[in-house]
């Protein structure tokens, strides 16, 4: 009975033992505030170079939609090229009026080390009116 409250009264290694129950939700916290960051750079990423490629179909009626698209690619910062699914760009006509519309969709994959995470995948798709 005596050792017992010995025991309860003696605080020596608690703090390792707070210590090994906070480090895990710590990481894990870490490591997803990483992912959102990553996230948020590949989206912004994503609607700059599409605003490069639509800004150039507007401002050079000549240019053809491969040359948009190039320009688009190009303009694609801080995300692996490879994660392009999907880049598209097409004309038409709305109200008689000609337009360009472009569509990208960017897979990412999570950097998670203890846990299958299924990819992450953005879309955006932006439309806009050309000069006639």
């Amino acid at each position: 009975m005596k050792l017992l409250r010995q025991l309860r009264r003696d605080d020596t290694g608690s703090f390792a033992i707070e210590f090994a129950i906070a480090l895990p939700v710590l990481i894990a916290m870490m490591i997803g505030i990483l992912n959102f960051g990553l996230v948020l750079n590949a989206n912004g990423s994503m609607r700059n170079a599409m605003g490069e490629g639509l800004r150039l179909a507007k401002v050079d009626p000549t240019a053809t939609d491969a040359s948009v698209i190039a320009a688009t690619r190009s303009a694609l910062v801080g995300v692996d090229p490879n994660a392009v699914q999907v880049l598209t760009f097409a004309r038409g006509t709305s109200n008689n009026t000609e337009t360009g519309a472009m569509t990208m969709s960017i897979t990412l994959r999570p950097i998670i080390p203890f846990a299958e995470i299924p990819p992450i995948v953005l879309t955006e798709t932006k439309q806009i009116y050309l000069p006639s």
